[in-house]
């Protein structure tokens, strides 16, 4: 019996087709159904030769090894990157994502709520996001359900048939969040779970005043498909009395710094990159800065790959978001520059009636940082896990 690759656009379908090769300890790689040509042909070349393809037309030429696949029984390949022809595989075994399980399962206990997590999906679950819900609840004795968690303007939201006993769980994307809080029902529907697991990207300054105005159960969340989802949460309480959001590690995780790179050692961290580039677990590299105060917490940074380099000098995206915070939703990127090798652009979630105060603003910041171009959108283009789409943004900038 070898392995199974699955690529089902159906989101139930997708995971009754994961527990079944759960269930025979097949390994199974977690395909993307929306990946274009570049990542397909990416996946046909990671691939072990002579998996079974479920949903997609793909012939695996990938190497494995001469074990295989005894080698990799149980193992869960999950997608991590994915654009631009970039497909890794971080490669998690029923060990580490039991271990992520019973980590935010321990810490919702210290908070008086039940070890029982009735979950639902809401995001592809090819992505880590997606999966964890159906894990949670399987490893827990929960009730799980798949959603739909587009919440199309005009259109009911989802019926939530969960038990009354259990700790019941949302997770989902800032995006999401704000779609939900659209509909007139929209806070009662949020307020029917115990906990909402926020995650995905970064927070705007609008997802943050509505959970503190309406006091959503909402945990701001920092993880990664190597920590199989949440390896530290912001408790609502937090954002409530409107304090700065920070990272509580949850029971297990122990983070550190290497310079100002943060790093997470945690029984969650898969065990390799496929096929055999081993992770650290004395304390994996993320590619997050950060800073780590005393009690262990932390606040993110930025993303240490996202430096701008135009004209010489070295600009911290996040540095100049921090900037605009107060005034909008505002995504900083570099864009090819033929002069200065890149330059400084904005894209912004607003009117264009906002560009005089965020030039204001700018003024602040040195001359290389300031944004040279703003674009000014009513909703940002992001992915299926709610992340900002980096490729669709800059495409706004050719125009």
């Amino acid at each position: 019996m070898n392995a199974v690759a699955i690529f089902s656009p159906d989101h139930a379908t997708y995971l009754a087709e994961i527990a079944a090769a759960w269930g025979a300890e097949r390994p199974v790689f977690l395909g993307n159904p929306q990946w274009g040509p570049a990542e397909m042909a990416a996946a046909e070349r990671l691939i072990p030769a002579g998996t079974e393809v479920v949903g997609a037309a793909l012939t695996p030429m990938g190497p494995a090894p001469a074990d295989w696949p005894a080698s990799g029984r149980g193992h869960t390949m999950i997608p991590t990157g994915g654009t631009g022809g970039v497909v890794k595989f971080a490669v998690h075994d029923p060990a580490s994502l039991a271990a992520a399980v019973r980590s935010l399962c321990d810490y919702l206990v210290t908070r008086g709520l039940s070890p029982t997590l009735h979950t639902v999906t809401l995001t592809p679950p090819w992505h880590v996001s997606g999966l964890m819900p159906f894990v949670r609840a399987a490893l827990t004795g929960g009730r799980h359900l798949v959603l739909d968690g587009r919440f199309p303007a005009g259109a009911p939201l989802p019926t939530v048939k969960l038990p009354t006993d259990g700790t019941r769980i949302a997770s989902m994307v800032p995006a999401q969040l704000l779609r939900v809080l659209a509909h007139p029902a929209g806070e009662a529907w949020l307020k029917r779970f115990h906990v909402v697991l926020l995650g995905g990207s970064a927070v705007p300054p609008a997802c943050l005043r509505e959970i503190r105005d309406r006091r959503l159960p909402v945990f701001l969340t920092y993880g990664m498909t190597e920590t199989a989802a949440a390896c530290a949460v912001c408790p609502p309480e937090t954002i409530w009395k409107n304090q700065p959001p920070r990272g509580v590690p949850l029971p297990s995780v122990h983070f550190g710094l290497t310079g100002d790179i943060l790093t997470v050692a945690t029984p969650a961290l898969a065990q390799a990159m496929w096929p055999n580039v081993a992770l650290s677990h004395n304390g994996h590299p993320t590619q997050d800065r950060a800073e780590l105060a005393d009690d262990g917490t932390i606040r993110i940074l930025g993303r240490a790959d996202r430096v701008i380099v135009s004209g010489g000098e070295k600009i911290d995206p996040s540095r100049v978001e921090g900037v605009f915070a107060s005034c909008a939703d505002t995504h900083v990127l570099g864009v090819p520059d033929p002069q200065w090798g890149e330059r400084v652009v904005a894209l912004v979630a607003g009117a264009a009636e906002l560009e005089p105060a965020l030039r204001r603003l700018a003024e602040r910041l040195e001359p290389a940082a300031r944004p040279k171009h703003y674009v000014f959108v009513a909703e940002v283009p992001t992915d299926a896990r709610g992340k900002l789409d980096r490729t669709a943004a800059r495409r706004l900038f050719d125009a």
